[in-house]
């Protein structure tokens, strides 16, 4: 057993985890992270779609941050989208602008890894976290052995399972409510259209969630979705909704047919929006350990890093200047709580929606194009609290004809 002394200990090596160290490490903090994969950026876990920088800005107008740490390099975009697709349970089509790009997480998180370590942190794989203790004690276990590690601050960026946010008391209540298991396949030999990213809705495609073909090229796209098991009457698990989707779907049985599976990944994407405390005493959550998703569309990637400076600020300046680490909770409430506080009252009204298809056909016919974007965008064209009584008493006017 080996024990060693940190400033800073990070669990998890995605996109938070590494900006988080590597601010971390400019500010002259001793730092290491910690991640349980073999390798960094490794099985992609995601759609790898990350909206432009000016995108970005509309959809944050209060992060700056955000947008200049989403100006990816252009050698890690394989693809830029300039429409998002989404359809309706009847297969209802509505469309409209939404730049992105689409970039190569199998390249890119190794990257952001690479820039951690030219700063001094240490990154060690294939090390998984038993637990923290209540005095701020990692304990470890690789290759090795066990490992004790003892860190001022410890930053759990370590997914929507996290359990560095389990050990300060911090966890959805409602699991098969707010998270979501998610499957994805990259496939090749797909005819698709290069500038378009679609989404689908639909009971049957993926209750309380929807299905994604996000296109990596001409040929290539990523095909997923995520359901939550609140929304499900079968024991269908994600696997087996892609598979009929793939094969059954109108959009997909000419395009797919030919089509050949490289690559297959899952995971657990929280769809609760923010967790009630991000920070204790010693302890800061970042990216998806923190809820930092926008639930109206499942975007985790800018929040992720935006969050995950925010993370390396707060922990020197709590380790210099003895600042507590609530500052991190009202400085990313301040440039991103207010648009995850939205995606999450959006996906709340959605919630009464999408238990009935035809209900949610309607609505989305009724909101059309220029809602629909909004509410993509984190934005509803009234206050939540409104909105949300007014699709109450409109279900119970439907539900009584």
């Amino acid at each position: 057993m080996s024990t060693g002394s940190y400033d800073v200990a990070i669990v998890g090596a995605g996109p938070a985890g590494c900006i988080a160290a590597k601010v971390a490490t400019q500010h002259g903090l001793k730092t290491i992270v910690f991640d349980s994969r073999n390798h960094i950026g490794k099985p992609v876990q995601c759609g790898e779609f990350l909206p432009i920088p000016e995108e970005l800005k509309n959809i944050f107008p209060n992060s700056a941050r955000i947008a200049r740490l989403a100006d990816v390099p252009k050698k890690f975009i394989t693809n830029r989208t300039s429409k998002l697709m989404l359809s309706s349970p009847s297969n209802h089509q509505f469309e409209f602008s939404l730049i992105s790009n689409i970039i190569d997480r199998a390249k890119y998180d190794p990257y952001l890894a690479e820039q951690a370590e030219a700063e001094g942190a240490h990154i060690h794989l294939q090390t998984t976290v038993i637990r923290r203790t209540d005095s701020n004690l990692l304990i470890l276990r690789n290759k090795s052995g066990r490992q004790i590690i003892n860190a001022k601050v410890i930053i759990g960026a370590d997914g929507a399972q996290s359990r560095i946010a389990q050990s300060i008391g911090a966890s959805y209540q409602n699991k098969a409510h707010d998270l979501s298991p998610a499957i994805q396949f990259v496939m090749t030999n797909i005819e698709c259209d290069p500038n378009t990213t679609e989404m689908y809705f639909g009971h049957q495609i993926a209750p309380g969630g929807y299905a994604w073909v996000i296109p990596k090229s001409e040929t290539m796209v990523n095909i997923g979705l995520g359901f939550r098991r609140a929304f499900t009457f079968t024991s269908e698990n994600a696997f087996s909704y892609l598979q009929r989707f793939i094969s059954s779907h109108p959009a997909n049985i000419q395009r797919m047919k030919k089509g050949k599976i490289l690559r297959k990944s899952g995971a657990i994407i929280p769809m609760g929006g923010p967790l009630s405390k991000t920070y204790s005493d010693s302890v800061l959550l970042v990216g998806d350990a923190a809820g930092h998703v926008m639930a109206s569309n499942g975007g985790g990637i800018p929040t992720a890093l935006g969050g995950g400076e925010l993370a390396g600020i707060a922990a020197a300046q709590h380790i210099h200047q003895n600042q507590p680490l609530c500052w991190y909770e009202a400085a990313w409430k301040t440039e991103f709580g207010e648009e995850l506080s939205s995606a999450l009252g959006i996906l709340r009204i959605a919630d009464k929606i999408m238990i009935s298809d035809s209900l949610t056909d309607w609505c989305m016919r009724l909101a059309g194009p220029r809602y629909l974007q909004k509410l993509i965008r984190c934005r509803l064209p009234f206050p939540v609290r409104f909105a949300s009584k007014t699709f109450v008493k409109l279900l119970a006017l439907l539900s009584s004809f």
